[in-house]
């Protein structure tokens, strides 16, 4: 289940490494870094964020095909074709889900809020970051 919710992943990776950037930016600016060099910093941390938000989803999608293919190799009795689809359609769900609880977490104030606006004490975000990557190294 936790492989079917990669697209979820990947946009929680890119929200948390996105606070990152914003907030490496702003201590950036408070250090008087000069404008061009806080402007090449911005472009860089864009460029992390895109890349490895692109390289999980790639990640998600590759563990998917690897659970086609051993699935067919372990359960000979289903035809591949059955196997492969309980496989897309459970990620089908499982992605469905996830917007269903997207849409109801904008009602309730989230802790990560609390967090942005400092009213709880400052984790980690490399530590956090590594949290929501273990899964995928799991496969």
């Amino acid at each position: 289940m936790v492989i079917m919710k990669g697209v979820a992943l990947a946009a929680d990776i890119r929200r948390n490494l996105g606070v990152i950037k914003e907030r490496v930016l702003e201590k950036l600016a408070a250090a008087a870094v000069p404008a061009d060099a806080l402007e090449n910093a911005r472009h860089l941390l864009e460029s992390v964020v895109r890349d490895v938000t692109v390289a999980a989803h790639g990640l998600t999608k590759d563990a998917l095909q690897r659970i086609k293919t051993h699935l067919v190799d372990i359960l000979p009795s289903l035809s591949p074709a059955i196997t492969r689809k309980m496989v897309d359609d459970a990620e089908k769900e499982a992605n469905e889900e996830q917007e269903t609880v997207g849409e109801h977490e904008g009602d309730e104030p989230k802790q990560d809020d609390d967090q942005l606006s400092g009213k709880s004490a400052f984790v980690s975000p490399a530590s956090s970051l590594f949290a929501l990557i273990k899964p995928l190294s799991r496969l």
